[in-house]
C-alpha cells in the first residue's frame, strides 16, 4: 500500500522509474527484485544417528544412541549502485557471512520388565547430553570497479572494509527414570523423576528435578461391571500430577555484555570510538565498550506443574468412543527479558524469573465409527477444548511495562496474559448537536472531537475524558476452540477432511485499520479502499472517520475501533483417495497402490466485521496459503 502505483517500472530511457519530490521516498520494487536476483544462499545440512543394542538377560535391555545434525550457510548478498527518480545510490558491496552449527546427542537407557500373574511391571533410567556449537563469521568489503557477480568478491574491493564474526553454545545434561505397573489391567500407576541441567544458569541454579505421578483406574475390568458389557466397552478414570521445567533462554542470559563498537552503521551512529586526539579521522581511533545487558547470576529453571483428571470410554461395540479431561496448570519463576526505563541506562536490559501464571480447563473429545448397510464406512470424531488464563503474579516494576499485558497502564494481575487496554470507541460523531453535547457533558483532555471524528466512552464516569478511561479491550485467549475429523471409505475410494475453528478471540488489526486514517503515517503514501468510503455530510452513515491531514483528535491512540473479532472456521485438510484393486496391483507386483488429491486450507469462514484477509494472520495482510497435493502411495 506504501508503493504508489502511477511510479513507471521504466523511464522512457530505459532506466528505473523512481518517486519524484512530492512522492514518499519508496523503492522500485521492480529494481529491488532485479537487483537482488543474484544474491545466493547455500545450505547444507547432515544429520542421522546411530545406536547399539544389547540384552545382558532375560527382560533387560541397553540402548546407547548417539545423533549428529550439522549444518553449514553460506550467504552472498549484493549491493547494487542505482538511480530511479529522488533515490539513488553510488556504494557498490558485497556482504558474505557463513555461519556452522553442531548439534550432537548421546544417550544411555536401561530398561527392565517383568510379569507374575496378574501384576505387570516395567522400569526404566537412562542418562543424556545434548550440546549445540554455533560459529558465524562474515566479510564486507565496497568499491568495485566492475558490477558482476563473477567479480565482486571482498578480494576484489578497494573501499571500506568490514568484518565479524562470533559463536555460541549450550550443554544440557539429563538423568531421568521411569516406572510403570499395572494389576490386571485395572490398576494402574506410573512414576517418572528426572533431573536436567542447563549451561544457561548461574553455577547455584544449574539444576532442576521434576518429578511426575500417574494413576489410573479401568473400572469396566471390575466384576460389577460385567452386565453392563454389551453396552461398556472400556472405561477408565485417571489422575496425574507433574512438573516439566523450561530453559529456553539466550546461552548468555546470565553474563553481562559488552561490545566494542565503532557506529559504522547508518545514521545516526552511537559507536564508542571518539577522536580523542584531535586527527580528524587520520588515524585509527581506539574504540570502548557499550553495554547490551546486566548479568543475572540467579536465573534459574522456570516451572510448569500441572494437574490432570479424565476418563477415557467406549460403547456399543466400541462405536462410539471419546475422552474428558480437566486440568490446571501452574508456571512459576517465568523466564522473560522484561523492558526497563530509560533511567536505568543503556543496555539495562536483563534476564530475569519473574511472574506466576494459570491456566484451567476442560478438554471433551467424542467420536462414532461405523458402517451402513450398503457398505460405507465412516467415522466421525469432534473435540472442543476450553482455558482461562491468568497472571497470578507480577513484580510491580515488571508489570508496569506491560510485557504481560496491560500494555503499562493496566495492572495485568487476575487477567489474562497479553490482553491489551485503551480507550472504547463509541462510534462516530455523526451531527454538529452531537458534538455540541459531548463538550457539554465532557471535559475532553484527550483530542478535538468533531464532525466525522471518532467518539470515546468516559469509562470512569468521571465527566472527564482522560487517560483514566483506558479499560480492558482485547483479549488474545479465545473463549473456546474446536475441530472435527471425517473419514469415509466406500469400496475403493477414502475420503477425509478436518475442520479446526477458534472463537470469541480478539485479533488487533491495527495494520489494516491504520491506513483508515489519512493522517497517520506517510500522508503521500497510499491509503487502503475503504478510505473511499469515509464519513462525510454525503455519506453520515460510515463507520469510517472522516479524511483529515491532522489527527487532532489524537485517534492514534490504542482503541477497540483497532480490535476484530478473529473467529473463524477452516477447512485445514480434505483429501480423496482411489485404491487399485488386489487384482491389479498384483499383477504389475505390487502389494498396495493408492492415488489421492489432497487441499490444505481450502476454505476459511470469519466473521463480516473482520476487515482484514485471514483472523490467523491479520497484520500481515496475507492469508495462510492453499495448498494443492497429488500423489501416490506405493508398498511392495
Amino acid at each position: 500500500m506504501i508503493s504508489l502505483p502511477m511510479i513507471p517500472v521504466h523511464t522512457t530511457d530505459g532506466g528505473w522509474g523512481g518517486p519524484n519530490k512530492t512522492m514518499p521516498d519508496r523503492q522500485n520494487i521492480a529494481r529491488v527484485n532485479y537487483d537482488n536476483k543474484d544474491n545466493r544462499y547455500t545450505y547444507w545440512r547432515i544429520f542421522g544417528d546411530a545406536h547399539v543394542n544389547f540384552n545382558p538377560f532375560k527382560n533387560f535391555n541397553v540402548r546407547s544412541t548417539f545423533g549428529l545434525d550439522y549444518a553449514q550457510k553460506l550467504k552472498r548478498s549484493f549491493t547494487i549502485p542505482y538511480e530511479n527518480g529522488t533515490l539513488s545510490n553510488s556504494t557498490s558491496a558485497v556482504n558474505m557471512v557463513q555461519e556452522h552449527w553442531t548439534r550432537w546427542m548421546w544417550n544411555a537407557i536401561a530398561t527392565y520388565n517383568f510379569e507374575i500373574k496378574k501384576h505387570r511391571a516395567d522400569f526404566m533410567i537412562g542418562t543424556e547430553l545434548n550440546r549445540e556449537d554455533d560459529v558465524a563469521f562474515g566479510a564486507y568489503r565496497e568499491g568495485f570497479a566492475v558490477i558482476s557477480p563473477d567479480y565482486m568478491y571482498p578480494d576484489a574491493g578497494t573501499g571500506i572494509s568490514k568484518a565479524t564474526g562470533g559463536a555460541g553454545g549450550f550443554t544440557l545434561a539429563s538423568f531421568f527414570g521411569k516406572a510403570n505397573y499395572a494389576y490386571a489391567d485395572r490398576y494402574l500407576a506410573s512414576l517418572t523423576i528426572r533431573r536436567d541441567g542447563s549451561s544457561r544458569f548461574g553455577q547455584n541454579n544449574k539444576w532442576g528435578t521434576f518429578p511426575s505421578v500417574s494413576v489410573g483406574w479401568r473400572i469396566s475390568e471390575e466384576a460389577f461391571m460385567q452386565r453392563t458389557r454389551n453396552v461398556i466397552d472400556d472405561l477408565k478414570i485417571r489422575a496425574a500430577w507433574g512438573q516439566t521445567g523450561n530453559q529456553e533462554i539466550e546461552n548468555t542470559a546470565r553474563y553481562s555484555i559488552y561490545e566494542a563498537n565503532y557506529g559504522t552503521g547508518n545514521s545516526p551512529t552511537y559507536g564508542t570510538s571518539y577522536d580523542i586526539t584531535g586527527s580528524n579521522g587520520g588515524a585509527l581511533l581506539p574504540s570502548g565498550f557499550k553495554r547490551n545487558q546486566l548479568m543475572n547470576e540467579n536465573l534459574k529453571w522456570e516451572t510448569t506443574t500441572q494437574t490432570n483428571i479424565g476418563v477415557d470410554f467406549s460403547l456399543f461395540n466400541q462405536s462410539l468412543y471419546g475422552s474428558a479431561e480437566y486440568f490446571d496448570k501452574k508456571t512459576k519463576d517465568i523466564l522473560i527479558k522484561p523492558s526497563y526505563i530509560a533511567v536505568i541506562g543503556e543496555g539495562g536490559g536483563q534476564w530475569r524469573n519473574v511472574g506466576e501464571m494459570e491456566n484451567k480447563g476442560f478438554e471433551l473429545n467424542l467420536g462414532y465409527r461405523n458402517k451402513t448397510a450398503f457398505g460405507l464406512t465412516y467415522d466421525v470424531n469432534a473435540n472442543v477444548s476450553f482455558y482461562r488464563n491468568e497472571i497470578l503474579f507480577v513484580p510491580e516494576d515488571v508489570a508496569s511495562t506491560g510485557d504481560f499485558g496491560g500494555d503499562g497502564v493496566m495492572n495485568i494481575i487476575g487477567h489474562a496474559i497479553n490482553m491489551r487496554a485503551g480507550y472504547v470507541a463509541d462510534g462516530l460523531f455523526r451531527t454538529q448537536e452531537e458534538v455540541d453535547a459531548y463538550h457539554a457533558a465532557y471535559d475532553v483532555k484527550m483530542g478535538q472531537p468533531g464532525l466525522g471524528r471518532i467518539r470515546y466512552r468516559d469509562v470512569n464516569n468521571d465527566g472527564v475524558i482522560d487517560t483514566k478511561d483506558q479499560d480492558w479491550i482485547g483479549n488474545p485467549n479465545p473463549k473456546f476452540t474446536y475441530g472435527l475429523n471425517i473419514n469415509l471409505g466406500y469400496k475403493n475410494f477414502d475420503l477425509s477432511m478436518f475442520w479446526q475453528g477458534v472463537q470469541g478471540v480478539d485479533v488487533v488489526n491495527d495494520v489494516k485499520k491504520n491506513t483508515d486514517f489519512w493522517s497517520l503515517g506517510d500522508m503521500n503514501a497510499n491509503r487502503g479502499t475503504r478510505l473511499l468510503g469515509a464519513w462525510s455530510p454525503s455519506n453520515p452513515q460510515s463507520n469510517i472517520p472522516a479524511v483529515s491531514v491532522s489527527d487532532l483528535n489524537n485517534e492514534a491512540r490504542f482503541s477497540t475501533y483497532f480490535v476484530e473479532n478473529g473467529s473463524y472456521l477452516k477447512l485445514r485438510m480434505l483429501q480423496l483417495g482411489y485404491t487399485l484393486p488386489e487384482t491389479l496391483t498384483q499383477k504389475i507386483r505390487m502389494s498396495n497402490l493408492r492415488f489421492y488429491v489432497s487441499g490444505d486450507n481450502l476454505l476459511t469462514i470469519k466473521s463480516k466485521k473482520f476487515t482484514s484477509m485471514d483472523p490467523e494472520n491479520p497484520n500481515f495482510g496475507y492469508p495462510i496459503p492453499i495448498n494443492l497435493t497429488f500423489g501416490f502411495n506405493v508398498s511392495f
